[in-house]
């Protein structure tokens, strides 16, 4: 009898035992999920808004994501560091996004950040103040600034073109630092430049005139790129990226002059536009049309950029949203 009360009082304790674990202790299922990181660089434009939104409103937290927003003040900063592996993905154009991939790199566009219709992203033709340029037809033998091999090439040789023009038909002077780009424009060093906004409204703000932009014809789309290896190691973390980015769009979209502080905390918009500077809509994610891809890749064989037969299949990665 006293071994069978003994036992007893031992099978009491150990359920007792086994009560406070499952009160107290945590099976695997319950344990908290570890958090997902992602890096992703970008230049302090325009492009990045959606992302810091998403972060500043708590979007990424939501979904148990950490999303390191790497500045840089330069595309070949960005680039070399998305090749060296420091970073899952960058903020580009998809003339960069082609580059890149045929370099070796295995990087897949993942979305349009601006450029689903012509009127996101403006760029334009921008000639210098008291230059006498008035139309597309005045730049012939003129002299325009770009930075060669560049979506800016790519952009001008394209309104070029619109206007029954050839390329061949200006004097195209590589200027590759933006910034300066700007300076050589309004001392009036050179006829004409193709800038970006916000600069584009600053430029003609000081008195430059807007000879043509991209508003009526798609030519400028930037992307966000992730490399093969985050889309394939990574993908659920890129998946939650992608719901938060698009929930901080539609806060953006619905009241965009509530977020006119944060594109300027971020952004550079230089001081004298500030307040006529509006926030432009974004579009959802989505993939850049077959038809655009193809016509950079167009351009870029026939500048002989390529070493590959890229295809629209290989640079885009789908069913991320």
């Amino acid at each position: 009898m006293a071994s069978k009360s003994n036992l007893t009082i031992i099978t009491v304790l150990i359920v007792i035992v086994l009560a406070i674990a499952g009160c107290n202790g945590k099976t695997d299922t319950d344990k908290e999920p570890v958090t997902q990181k992602l890096k992703i660089g970008a230049l302090p434009i325009e492009d990045i808004l959606p992302i810091v939104t998403a972060e500043q409103k708590g979007y990424f937290a939501e979904e148990n994501l950490e999303v390191e927003l790497m500045p840089f003040q330069s595309a070949l900063e960005s680039q070399i560091a998305m090749q060296s592996g420091e970073l899952d993905g960058m903020v580009t154009d998809i003339i960069v996004a082609t580059l890149l991939k045929d370099s070796g790199l295995d990087t897949k566009i993942t979305s349009l950040t601006l450029g689903a219709s012509p009127q996101e992203g403006r760029f334009a033709i921008i000639a210098a103040p008291k230059s006498g340029i008035e139309t597309m037809g005045d730049l012939k033998g003129k002299s325009i600034g770009i930075s060669n091999n560049s979506i800016i090439e790519y952009i001008t040789d394209g309104l070029l073109r619109e206007a029954g023009m050839e390329p061949s038909e200006v004097n195209k002077t590589s200027v590759a630092k933006i910034p300066i780009r700007l300076e050589m424009l309004l001392s009036g060093q050179i006829d004409a430049v193709t800038l970006p906004d916000p600069l584009v409204t600053f430029a003609e703000f000081k008195g430059a005139k807007i000879v043509a932009d991209d508003t009526k014809k798609n030519l400028s789309q930037a992307v966000i790129i992730f490399k093969e290896k985050t889309l394939k190691e990574k993908k659920k973390a890129v998946e939650s990226f992608y719901r938060a980015y698009e929930k901080a769009i539609e806060d953006i979209n619905a009241r965009p002059q509530e977020f006119k502080d944060v594109l300027v905390e971020n952004i550079n918009i230089p001081q004298p536009i500030v307040d006529i500077y509006n926030v432009q809509q974004y579009p959802v994610p989505q993939l850049p049309s077959k038809k655009d891809i193809n016509n950079i890749l167009d351009w870029l064989n026939k500048k002989e950029l390529l070493k590959n037969d890229l295809k629209y299949e290989e640079l885009v990665q789908s069913i991320l949203y």
